[in-house]
Formats: C-alpha cells, structure tokens, sequence
C-alpha cells in the first residue's frame, strides 16, 4: 500500500527527475532511483522505471524524432543488448552497491569533463567503435538501475555536436533501450507486478507536467546552457550515488 506521505514526495522526485528529462532527453532514472530507493525495494523502482521511461519518451520523442542521429544509435544497440542480458541476470542475483560506486564515479567525472569544456563548440568525434564499451556497460546499467543514461550521454557527447541533435538522438535510443527492458522483464517476471504498474500509474502526471516544463525550458537554452545542463545532471547524478554508497 502507497502511503501519501512517501507518494508526495515520489511524485515530487519524478516530477524533477523529468522535467530534467525534457531539458536534455536524459537523466530522470539516474535522478530519481538513487531517491526512490531510500524508499521502496530496487526490484519495484528499476521496473517502475521502466514504464514511466516508456511513456516519457514516446512523448518526447514523437516530437523531435526528425532531429535524431539513427546512424550512432545502430552502432551501440548490439552491444547495449548483451550488456542488458548481463544487467538483468545481475539485477536477480548480484549486489548492487559496488555497481552503484562504478556508475557514481564514471557519471561524476564525465560531468566535470562536460561542464569543463562547455565552451568548445567542436571537438573532434572519438571512433566509432568505442560503441562496443560504452554500449556495453551502458546496457548493463540500464538493465540494472535504469540509470545507463550518463553513460549513453558521455559517448553520444563525444560524437555529436550538436545540443538539439543530441537531445533528440538520447530521446530516442532512451525508448528503444527501455522497449528492450521492458521486453527482458517481462521474460524474467520483473514487471509482473501490482505494486509496479500501480506505482507507474500513479506517478504518470507528475512525469508529463515534468515534462512539459522541460520542454518549454529547453527551447530556451543556448548550446553551452545546454552543455552545462548535461554535465550538471551528470556531476549531480554521480555526487548522489556516491553519497548513497558511503553512507
């Protein structure tokens, strides 16, 4: 049973989590998780997650689909899908903790590296085939905590320029890579649940208002607004998981 003090304060946590989201086409699960999870069990939240993600970036994608980069995406969903089967079996037997100091670490530096060179306008793209590594462990941590999006990010960022671009190719390598989850749930029976699909109901119009203020925000922004945005959210992701691990 949803008690209503703790279903404020989700809904208060997945409305920030996706109105960041709509700024930048990531971000909501590495932003919520690490909360929600002070609350309610890991196997609720990560597949809780799953459905509102899905949700979320039909929405968000729908609009920018045109924007997207389908050439990047096709390099890193082989290898996003053997780290996913990883992820899912880890999820069912292994403890989370060290993983959680990994992904705070890697989000952490890769947000001091954004926010660093948020004023170069090009650099030059990394090769293609660090697609196998970042996709890789990017499925994994999606699988696991719903929470590969830095990772995505960090290898995306290396490749386009571009902050709409970008925005728009996250929304929707977000979606496909969430549409895999979801498919491995249901396999496993992570999904099945009642306490899931409720809680993933009744969080849905925190979700789209956070979304829609998001969104207006993010038309707004300039290309290095949008760049200290990304790495804000990955410098603040990392800091809270690793808060999370040492306390």
């Amino acid at each position: 049973m949803i008690e209503p003090g703790q279903f404020i304060l989700a809904s208060l946590i997945i409305f920030g989590a996706y109105f960041i989201f709509g700024i930048s086409g990531f971000g909501s699960s590495i932003v919520s998780v690490p909360l929600l999870v002070q609350m309610y069990p890991l196997k609720i939240v990560v597949p809780m997650m799953v459905l509102i993600d899905i949700c979320a970036s039909l929405y968000v994608g729908k609009k920018s689909l045109g924007e997207a980069n389908f050439k990047e995406l096709k390099w890193l969903f082989p290898f996003s899908l053997i780290g996913m089967i990883l992820g899912i079996v880890l999820l069912i037997k292994a403890p989370s903790e060290p993983l959680l100091l990994t992904l705070g670490c890697f989000a952490a530096a890769n947000g001091i590296r954004v926010l660093w060179q948020r004023n170069v306008e090009a650099l030059e793209p990394i090769n293609k085939w660090w697609a196998a590594p970042f996709g890789f462990f990017g499925g994994t941590f999606t699988a696991l905590f719903a929470t590969g999006g830095p990772i995505y990010a960090s290898y995306l960022g290396f490749r386009i320029n571009d902050p709409k671009t970008l925005r728009a190719t996250m929304a929707f390598a977000i979606f496909i890579l969430t549409f895999l989850r979801l498919t491995l749930m249901l396999v496993t029976g992570l999904i099945l649940s009642w306490a899931v699909i409720g809680m993933a109901i009744f969080l849905l119009p925190a979700t789209f208002l956070g979304i829609w203020f998001g969104t207006h925000v993010h038309t707004k922004l300039s290309n290095v607004a949008m760049r200290v945005a990304y790495g804000s959210i990955l410098l603040f992701s990392g800091t809270a998981l690793l808060l999370r691990y040492f306390s």
